[in-house]
């Protein structure tokens, strides 16, 4: 018997060791012991142990207590529910904290940082394009200082990872210290060291503050104010200085077309060569010209009421069209439809590649129509007049859709937005001066607003949400706006008359103007600049154009 309590003893005593080890490992490990580690020890302690039947009054045998079928059941069973249920939050408790204070973020860094943060994230919501390159270049500086002044620590930082951020942020506190609570499955994770940590760092400045200074800056964006090429006539081509006209436009294939008295000019931008199409005539004049959007084809108005069509390429004339009963002064082409609009208050819609070319005659106008673009969409017509009215119609009907009320003088430059549907844009002559936006759908006036002079041209960017105007009596400029803010970008003078006369290129950097009376020229201005990616190749034609301009 002496034998068998000397075994049972020295049998405790390892169990005892054994824990002990166990609990000089997790020690060592600076690892909390938890009861599913203290129940997974012991159930190992269990197994590889015997244990003998007798009692034993030894302070072993009541630490480890004696074997029980049903307790060690319960021990599995407790253990297989811990270990089915990894994810679940474990709490651990210490008896002392000692804060480190060399990693914690001070009420003033905090509301330093988040105060940066907030004025950084309200200038966001502002264009860029609009800030100064003053002011841009003093945000960075003062983002700089403040970054580096007083860093934010990343709460998932090894180093700082122990910090409670909530407890910075909190106003009142109900317990002096906080105690981590960590998951099983996180307390189990490593922490991947590498050497680009802000810890291992040689420089003054972290990882953010060295990419905010190498960032490149975005150039700033100048518009010369002087056009890069002018072209003066002489005495014997005249540019008439006439609201109602619209003789100048450029096509797809880089050629611009000038209806000059009674004949027709094509000027090849890129070889500065200018050639004669056609002569109406000495008892016919041009009133308008308009290109096919994409091809060869030149639909010309005449003051007798007749539109021609004609094949630049082959220069020879496609139909004659006649009906109207007084001068031609706006066209518009929907894919192969021509809208026309006259003098005698009418608009034809004409397909020249059937006899008989009117489709559909539109009635509203009270007087002569100065303006006419169809929508991008080409369900949607907007028509101006002379008697300060502006039509909506809808394809395929013969109503107008909606009646625009609000200029108080002719309606002459109209453009849709390319960027946002149902958006219109409406200039009024001399005595409205005004600029409008509508949304087509219900008729309704979003803003205006005053530019006190006459509205001649409005085209809006195809690149950018910025809208070229044209300006009459008295300022004879061209304004570039930034849209919705409708404030100045730029304004160019140079032009001594109305402005009467727009064309946009076709890859939508470049416009070119025109002017009558003893001004007489047409200037090339450079507005915008086009992304690479929407950059559209321009076609060639082998047109012979050898005559120079005089």
């Amino acid at each position: 018997m002496s034998n068998m309590s000397n075994m049972s003893n020295m049998s405790n005593m390892s169990n005892i060791s054994n824990i002990s080890n166990m609990l000089n490992v997790s020690f060592l490990e600076n690892k909390p012991i938890t009861t599913v580690d203290c129940i997974d020890n012991r159930i190992d302690i269990l197994e590889n142990s015997s244990y003998s039947s007798s009692e034993s009054s030894s302070p072993s045998s009541s630490f480890l207590g004696d074997y029980n079928p049903l307790f060690t059941s319960d021990i599995f069973a407790t253990n297989e529910n811990n270990l089915a249920n990894e994810n679940r939050t474990i709490h651990s408790y210490s008896d002392r904290f000692i804060p480190n204070r060399s990693n914690m973020v001070s009420e003033f860094q905090r509301h330093s940082v988040l105060s940066v943060k907030t004025n950084l994230s309200k200038r966001k919501r502002k264009d860029s394009a609009e800030m100064s390159k003053e002011k841009r270049e003093e945000l960075i500086h003062k983002t700089i200082i403040q970054k580096t002044m007083f860093p934010l620590h990343k709460s998932d930082d090894e180093l700082v990872k122990c910090i409670d951020f909530r407890s910075i942020t909190a106003t009142t506190t109900k317990s002096i210290f906080k105690f981590e609570k960590t998951s099983l499955h996180k307390r189990r994770l490593r922490v991947f060291d590498t050497p680009f940590r802000d810890a291992y760092s040689t420089s003054p400045f972290s990882h953010e503050v060295k990419d905010l200074m190498m960032m490149p800056c975005k150039p700033e964006r100048i518009i010369n104010p002087t056009p890069y090429q002018m072209l003066a006539f002489c005495n014997e081509l005249i540019l008439k200085d006439d609201f109602y006209l619209n003789i100048v436009d450029w096509s797809h294939s880089n050629f611009l077309s000038l209806g000059l008295e009674n004949c027709i000019y094509l000027w090849n931008t890129g070889t500065s060569k200018m050639t004669k199409l056609c002569d109406l005539g000495s008892l016919s004049s041009v009133t308008s010209v308009k290109w096919l959007s994409q091809g060869t084809q030149l639909a010309i108005g005449t003051a007798e009421g007749n539109v021609q069509i004609w094949d630049v390429q082959k220069f020879e004339k496609i139909r004659d069209m006649e009906c109207h009963k007084a001068r031609v002064g706006t066209i518009a082409w929907k894919d192969n439809l021509i809208s026309t609009g006259s003098a005698d208050r009418y608009i034809f819609h004409r397909d020249p590649r059937i006899p008989r070319d009117i489709t559909r005659i539109l009635t509203g106008h009270k007087s002569e129509i100065c303006g006419l673009k169809w929508n991008y969409e080409g369900d949607q017509l907007a028509s101006g007049g002379n008697a300060n009215e502006l039509f909506i119609w809808e394809e395929n009907k013969y109503e107008p859709f909606h009646k625009l009320d609000g200029h108080k003088a002719a309606v002459r430059a109209l453009s849709w937005s390319p960027h946002t549907r149902n958006l219109l844009v409406s200039g009024g002559g001399h005595l409205d001066r005004q600029i409008r936006f509508w949304n087509t759908l219900d008729a309704r006036c979003l803003s205006s607003h005053n530019v006190k002079s006459q509205v001649c041209n409005l085209q809006w960017s195809p690149n950018a949400n910025e809208i070229v105007s044209t300006h009459g009596w008295w300022k004879n400029d061209i304004v570039v706006w930034k849209y919705p803010s409708m404030e100045k970008f730029v304004t160019l003078k140079g032009h001594t008359f109305r402005v009467l006369y727009f064309a946009l290129s076709p890859n939508g950097e470049d416009i070119v103007t025109g002017a009558g009376g003893d001004d007489n020229t047409l200037r090339f201005w450079k507005l915008f600049n086009t992304p690479p990616k929407n950059k559209k190749k321009v076609m060639k034609f082998g047109l012979k154009l050898d005559g120079l301009i005089r």
